[in-house]
């Protein structure tokens, strides 16, 4: 089956959004990331498909280089700010798609993508990382649970009000068709098991977590279907609306979730060196 393609507009304008109101990677689990994958600050990292670098700040000093790559120049240029700004100097911000990407074989340790592998063609990735690692490196594919994932009251009423206003935007094209059925039918592990990998473990931390009005606003405002590019002139009706929905669950603004993050990791086919 041939891979599913998004558009590679999907994220344009939402990178201080991004930077701003997506959680932070807690450090329980970087950390226990780095230190499965063996990570003592002499290899090399490439953070694909990297946002604003959620996961290359939290990791750069497990590492001598950090490649950050993301398609969307605005998120290689918050990067760039925020390792410029920290006096980071092993961070190399690159604008390219996953698939258009430039490196040489068997060159990185770890290679991290978060919360991104899912709208990455994964047939082509999956081929091309295996082609970048070392023999007996890996491959982590980390991510994080949204405002939506649970049953609370207020969690209802967002995930309703979401759905009403990606319809009205007209934001179904975000997703390409076939995209539920084909993540069914082939998952994650069958395609990089094809590709050679060799599934190594799965971690997981839940942290606690309190939402304002703001900052669940500004979460939507970063996905790629409520984006401010995606709702164009709609976007102050969107926000007054969410902030109705969201005061009639609960007048003190105060939405409490569980949060799970977690990564699941795969080996590289070859010999560790």
């Amino acid at each position: 089956m041939a891979d599913l393609e998004f558009r590679r507009d999907l994220y344009q304008q939402t990178a201080r959004d991004y930077d701003r109101f997506r959680l932070a990677y807690p450090q329980a689990l970087t950390e226990d990331l780095a230190r499965r994958c063996g990570a003592d600050g002499s290899g090399r990292l490439l953070d694909l498909a990297c946002g604003t670098g959620q996961l290359t700040f939290a990791l750069h000093h497990r590492f001598a280089q950090v490649w950050a790559v993301d398609q969307e120049p605005d998120m290689i240029a918050v990067v760039r700010d925020k390792a410029g700004a920290a006096g980071i100097g092993n961070i190399r911000g690159q604008v390219s798609s996953a698939e258009d990407l430039a490196a040489p074989a068997e060159w990185f340790d770890l290679i991290a993508i978060g919360s991104a592998f899912h709208r990455l063609p994964r047939d082509t990735v999956a081929a091309r990382i295996a082609a970048w690692l070392r023999p007996g490196g890996f491959l982590a594919l980390v991510w994080a649970d949204g405002p939506t994932a649970g049953h609370a009251p207020w969690q209802e009423a967002l995930s309703a009000a979401t759905r009403r206003w990606q319809a009205r935007a007209g934001t179904g094209d975000r997703v390409p068709p076939g995209y539920d059925q084909d993540r069914a039918a082939r998952p994650d592990q069958a395609i990089l098991g094809h590709s050679g990998f060799e599934f190594a473990g799965r971690e997981q931390v839940r942290v606690n977590h309190e939402w304002t009005p703001d900052s669940l606003i500004g979460y939507l405002y970063a996905t790629s279907v409520l984006s401010r590019a995606a709702l164009g002139d709609l976007a102050t009706e969107f926000d007054a609306d969410i902030r109705r929905v969201l005061h009639a669950c609960d007048a003190a603004g105060r939405y409490r979730q569980s949060l799970s993050f977690a990564y699941e990791l795969f080996r590289a086919g070859g010999p560790a060196r």
